[in-house]
C-alpha cells in the first residue's frame, strides 16, 4: 500500500477506445432534443412542487448546437485529462468532456470506485443528444443531460491552503448562469465545491444535479435513508412509492431486482448530513454526501429486462453493469428552482469508498441504511464538511485562478462584452479560437460589418437570449452580415412561436444570401405539405452532406405517409448519409408500410443506429408490423418499460 502524502497534480492525457461526440450540427434545434418522458404528476404532490415541475422547462438546447454525428468505431484516442493523487485515491479528470470525472481508484485497495467505461460510446440521452455513461458528471441547466456535458471547460491548478485545486469553469449559454466546480483531496476523499452565479439582475431557473455512475452487480444495493420516493419509470408519470418495496416484494434497493428502467428520488426531507450510497454484498462500495443546500438524492436503476440490459451492452461493451447515484438542488429532476437576481449558490460535496460489515448489508432496509449513514457521517461527519466548505467559500473560491491549463468556450468572454461586465472573481473567460470569435463583435456593436466572415455554408447558431434578440433587432441589416442577423432573427421569432415574423425574417435572409439553414426554417413554419418538400429540395442543394437535413426531410415525408418517396429519396442521398444507421431504420420503417417486409427485415438482419435515443421503441415497433407473432431479437430491444400491469 502507497503511504498517504501531499496531494500531486499531473497534467497528461488518457488513452481510451471509443469515439469522439462529432461536430455540433449548424442546423438549429427548434424544440427538444427528445419529448419529456414525464408529463404526469400524480395526486398528493405538494404545492411548491407542482410550482417547480411547472417551471424552467427548455424548449430548445439553442444556442448549442447537436452533437449527433458521432459513430461506434473502436478509434484509439488521447484525451487531456488532469490527475490527482494522495497516496489514498487517485482521481482522473477530462476538461475537455465537461469536466467528468473518469476515474476514482481506492489506493488503499486497488479498487475502482467508479464505472469507468471501457469504450467511450455515444448515444442520444442528452439535452444536445450525445451522452456517454460513466463517472461523475456536473449538470447544469435543465431537466437532462447537460449541455456542456461533451464540451471543453476551462480548467486550472490552483496552489491554496486546502492543497492543491483543481478549478473547472464554464458559462453555461441556455441559462446564462456560470458554473464552477473545485475538485480537491482530503484524505480518503474527493472533495467537489460548487458555484452557480447568476451575473444578471434577472432571476432565472436553476436545475443541478450530480451524476455519478459506478458498478452494478446482482448483489448491489442502494441505500438512503428514506421510506419513500418519487418515482418516474418511462410511463409518463410521477409518483409517490413507497421504499423499499414499491410494488409488491421487489427490494428496489437491489436495483437488478427490478425488471424495468426507473428514477427514484428519495424524500430526504430536512436531514443533515443527506448521503446516497450504493454497497456490494462484501460491504465494499461508494458514498456521497454533500453541505445542506444539495438536497435532492436519487437511485437510477436500469433493471434486468432485456432493454435496459440491451442498453448498457450498447453504451459500453457487453457485459459491463452499472447504476447510477445522484444528488441535486431540488427533490426531483423534473423541478427547477429559482436563482436570484446576482445570486450565488454553493455547496461541497464529499465522495468516497464506503466499507460495511457484510451483515449490515442484508439487513432490514431502514437499518442498513442507518448504518450506512452513519459509518458515513464517521468518516465525513456533516459539521466537518460544512467547515470545509465554509473555508473553501473564505479562502479559495474567489482566488484568481491565474493561466488556464485547458480552455473551454470563448463564448463566457464575449457574453461580459455584451452585458459590459467583468467575469465573476475567481474566474477568468479568454478568448478562444471557435465560434464566438464570429460574433464578438455583435457584442459591442450593432453594425453587422464584422460578421462577414460568417459562412453561409456553415454559419454560426443563432443567439437566442432575449438580449442577444434585442442585440440583434437593434443591429443593421444591411452589410456583408445582414443575411445571418436576418436568419438568426427569424430563428428568435420562431423559438418565440411569432410564426408571421419569423417567416418574413426567413425570407429576408433567403433574399440576401440563400442558405439551406434559413431555406429549412422557411420548410418548418409552412403548413403547405408540397411547398415544404421544396423547400427541403432547395435546402439540401445547398447542403447535399447534412446528414441531420436529410434526416428532417425523410421524416417530414413519412409524417405525410409519403413511404414511396422516402424510398426514393433515400437512393439520392450521398452514400455516407444513405448508409447511416438512422436513414436505414427510416427506410425500414417506410418498407414496413408499404407491405415490403422482406427488404425491410434484410436491413434489420444488421442495423445498428449510433444515435439511438433514450426511451426509444422505434426498432421494436418497426420489428413487431413486420413478424407480429415473434419476440423482438435482443440487439433490437432498447424497451426501458413495460406495458402497464408487467410490474417494477
Amino acid at each position: 500500500m502507497r503511504e498517504p502524502r501531499p496531494t500531486s497534480v499531473r497534467l497528461g492525457s488518457l488513452p481510451v477506445i471509443g469515439s469522439p461526440p462529432g461536430t455540433p450540427s449548424t442546423l438549429p434545434q427548434l424544440r427538444p432534443v427528445r419529448a419529456a418522458g414525464t408529463t404526469r404528476v400524480s395526486d398528493g404532490a405538494p404545492p411548491d412542487m407542482l410550482e417547480r415541475v411547472a417551471r424552467g422547462r427548455l424548449s430548445s438546447p439553442l444556442p448549442y448546437g447537436v452533437l449527433s454525428d458521432y459513430d461506434r468505431g473502436d478509434h484509439e484516442l488521447e484525451l487531456p485529462m488532469v490527475e490527482l493523487d494522495n497516496g489514498h485515491v487517485r482521481v482522473q479528470v477530462l476538461p475537455s468532456l465537461g469536466g467528468r470525472v473518469w476515474s476514482m481508484v481506492d489506493l488503499a485497495t486497488g479498487r475502482e470506485l467508479l464505472h469507468r467505461n471501457p469504450r467511450l460510446r455515444w448515444a442520444n440521452f442528452g439535452l444536445t443528444d450525445a451522452w456517454f455513461a460513466g463517472g461523475i458528471e456536473w449538470n447544469l441547466g435543465s431537466t437532462g443531460h447537460a449541455t456542456t456535458s461533451n464540451l471543453p471547460m476551462h480548467a486550472a491548478v490552483l496552489d491554496t491552503e486546502l492543497g492543491p485545486v483543481v478549478r473547472l469553469w464554464e458559462w453555461e449559454r441556455t441559462r446564462d448562469l456560470v458554473l464552477q466546480v473545485d475538485l480537491w483531496l482530503s484524505g480518503p476523499r474527493l472533495l467537489a465545491s460548487t458555484r452557480v452565479i447568476n451575473p444578471d439582475p434577472e432571476p432565472k431557473p436553476l436545475y443541478y444535479w450530480t451524476n455519478i455512475a459506478v458498478p452494478e452487480t446482482a448483489g448491489s444495493r442502494v441505500l438512503v435513508p428514506a421510506d419513500t420516493a418519487w418515482r418516474t419509470d418511462y410511463k409518463g408519470v410521477l409518483e409517490r412509492v413507497a421504499i423499499p418495496f414499491p410494488d409488491g416484494d421487489v427490494d428496489v434497493s437491489i436495483p437488478r431486482a427490478s425488471r424495468y428502467a426507473a428514477d427514484y428520488f428519495f424524500e430526504v426531507g430536512g436531514q443533515r448530513g443527506r448521503v446516497v450510497t450504493a454497497v456490494e454484498p462484501d460491504g465494499h462500495g461508494f458514498a456521497q454526501t454533500s453541505t445542506d443546500a444539495l438536497r435532492g438524492r436519487k437511485l437510477f436503476l436500469w433493471g434486468h429486462g432485456p432493454g435496459g440490459q440491451r442498453w448498457q451492452d450498447w453504451l459500453g461493451v457487453p457485459g459491463t453493469r452499472y447504476l447510477e447515484i445522484q444528488a441535486g438542488v431540488c427533490t426531483t429532476q423534473l423541478e427547477h428552482d429559482v436563482i436570484k437576481g446576482h445570486e450565488t449558490r454553493s455547496w461541497t460535496e464529499a465522495f468516497a469508498a464506503l466499507d460495511l460489515d457484510p451483515a449490515v448489508v442484508t439487513d432490514e432496509y431502514a437499518a442498513a441504511s442507518a448504518a450506512a449513514r452513519d459509518a458515513v457521517h464517521a468518516t465525513t461527519p456533516p459539521d466537518w464538511l460544512e467547515e470545509q466548505h465554509a473555508r473553501w467559500l473564505a479562502s479559495v473560491a474567489h482566488t484568481d485562478p491565474g493561466t488556464p491549463t485547458h480552455t473551454g468556450s470563448g463564448w463566457g468572454r464575449v457574453e461580459l462584452a455584451l452585458r459590459g461586465i467583468d467575469a465573476p472573481h475567481g474566474l477568468v473567460f479568454p478568448e478562444v479560437d471557435d465560434d464566438s470569435r464570429l460574433l464578438a463583435p455583435l457584442a459591442e456593436t450593432t453594425d453587422p460589418t464584422g460578421l462577414q466572415a460568417i459562412s453561409p455554408e456553415r454559419p454560426v447558431l443563432p443567439v437566442v437570449s432575449d438580449r442577444w434578440f434585442a442585440r440583434l433587432a437593434d443591429t443593421t441589416t444591411n452589410g456583408d452580415g445582414a443575411w445571418w442577423v436576418e436568419y438568426a432573427l427569424a430563428t428568435n421569432h420562431h423559438l418565440r412561436d411569432d410564426r408571421p415574423a419569423a417567416h418574413a425574417a426567413y425570407t429576408r435572409s433567403v433574399d440576401l444570401q440563400p442558405s439551406a439553414v434559413a431555406l429549412r426554417g422557411l420548410a418548418v413554419l409552412t403548413d403547405d405539405a408540397a411547398q415544404r418538400a421544396d423547400l427541403y429540395a432547395r435546402a439540401r442543394e445547398l447542403a447535399p452532406d447534412d446528414r441531420r437535413l436529410a434526416v428532417e426531410a425523410l421524416a417530414d415525408l413519412q409524417a405525410a405517409g409519403r413511404h414511396e418517396d422516402v424510398v426514393h429519396l433515400v437512393a439520392e442521398l450521398p452514400r455516407a448519409i444513405r448508409e447511416h444507421g438512422r436513414t436505414r431504420m427510416m427506410l425500414a420503417e417506410s418498407l414496413a408500410a408499404l407491405g415490403r417486409a422482406d427488404e425491410a427485415l434484410v436491413i434489420l438482419a444488421d442495423l445498428e443506429v449510433p444515435d439511438l435515443a433514450e426511451g426509444d421503441r422505434a426498432l421494436a415497433e418497426v420489428w413487431e408490423r413486420l413478424r407480429p407473432d415473434e419476440p423482438v431479437p435482443n440487439r433490437l430491444d432498447f424497451r426501458m418499460s413495460g406495458d402497464a400491469g408487467d410490474g417494477t
